[in-house]
């Protein structure tokens, strides 16, 4: 069959970040001072010509991608060229400004992490006063410039479990959002693997308890699901969410990963990794990605993915071979 061209692109453009989010450490993390630059990425973003053109999907995230110096400059030049480009962001720095050159750059998509309608609980589980007010701003204010693709991600934890129903009904009920999407918490990114690390003081409130009423809240998902709500997760996905959490270090039954056959993550760094917790396959900085993808390093990559079988949040909350739009 031979190797396909990758059909998704998530450019990790930095790791620093405004937050204090509870369910990530890149704030307490020391940070590499060799970030690309942006005319560094405006090449990467050309080369990817080679190995599919304008048919990748390229997701900028971080960290907080806004804090990136010239940023929307990179992100109006991969419209440009022709890509579907997409944001991941805590909206915090868009204003009526940011807003209008966002949507006038092509965006095809903009999620906004939202983890509650509670103002407090937003705020406490992103570690900073008024994130949850910046963030309803930042879609008010994408509404304003007739934004299209607004959407909302939400993760489920212990300590929001009981809005998430509520957040679901108010995008399914808010004309201005096209979706929602929902992620299970999974150990705080940045820090070093623990397999019980749910168990731990410092971070079980992140984790649901209460196993029925977990159930409950998520079979209210699919219900809504089944009945057309803006929903993007599958009813299988919400299945394996339960699966999950009752045994997290456990496998769900008939999945598998594919995500090294399609998917390309960029560091800050340059660093090309086809699985977020095995070792990089090159360094754009050094090697073209048309070599890096058809390297013997990458097909090794993709050998060890396939047969991996750990327990992997990349793969429930992200590549759960789902069909990407």
């Amino acid at each position: 069959m031979g190797i396909k061209n990758p059909i998704f692109c998530d450019i990790g453009i930095t790791e620093n970040c405004n937050f204090r989010c509870k369910m990530c450490r890149f704030w307490q993390t020391p940070k590499d001072p060799k970030e690309l630059t942006v005319d560094e990425w405006k090449d990467f973003i050309v080369s990817m010509e080679d190995i599919g053109g304008d048919r990748i999907r390229v997701h900028f995230a971080g960290g907080e991608p806004m804090l990136k110096p010239g940023f929307l400059d990179l992100l109006e030049f991969t419209n440009k060229k022709g890509f579907r480009t997409f944001i991941v962001t805590n909206g915090f720095f868009i204003d009526e400004t940011i807003a209008g050159r966002i949507v006038r750059s092509g965006v095809e998509g903009i999620s906004i992490s939202l983890d509650s309608l509670n103002e407090d609980t937003h705020d406490f589980l992103r570690g900073i006063k008024g994130a949850y007010k910046q963030a309803v701003q930042a879609i008010n204010y994408l509404t304003k410039e007739n934004a299209k693709g607004i959407a909302v991600l939400t993760i489920i934890m212990g300590h929001n479990l009981d809005g998430i129903v509520q957040i679901a009904d108010w995008v399914e009920s808010n004309n201005n959002i096209s979706s929602i999407y929902f992620q299970a918490v999974s150990q705080p990114i940045a820090t070093l693997k623990d397999e019980q690390w749910y168990e731990k003081d410092e971070f079980g409130y992140l984790w649901p308890q209460d196993k029925i009423q977990l159930d409950f809240v998520i079979d209210q998902l699919i219900a809504r699901k089944n009945k057309g709500y803006k929903i993007s997760n599958s009813v299988r996905q919400f299945e394996m969410f339960k699966a999950y959490f009752r045994q997290p270090d456990k496998l769900y039954e008939g999945m598998t990963c594919t995500q090294g056959d399609y998917v390309i993550y960029i560091r800050p760094t340059g660093d090309v990794l086809l699985c977020g917790t095995m070792a990089p396959i090159g360094n754009i900085r050094k090697t073209s990605i048309k070599e890096i993808w058809n390297s013997p390093e990458a097909a090794l990559r993709r050998k060890q993915i396939h047969s991996c079988q750990e327990s992997c949040l990349n793969v429930l909350n992200c590549f759960e071979n789902k069909e990407l739009p």
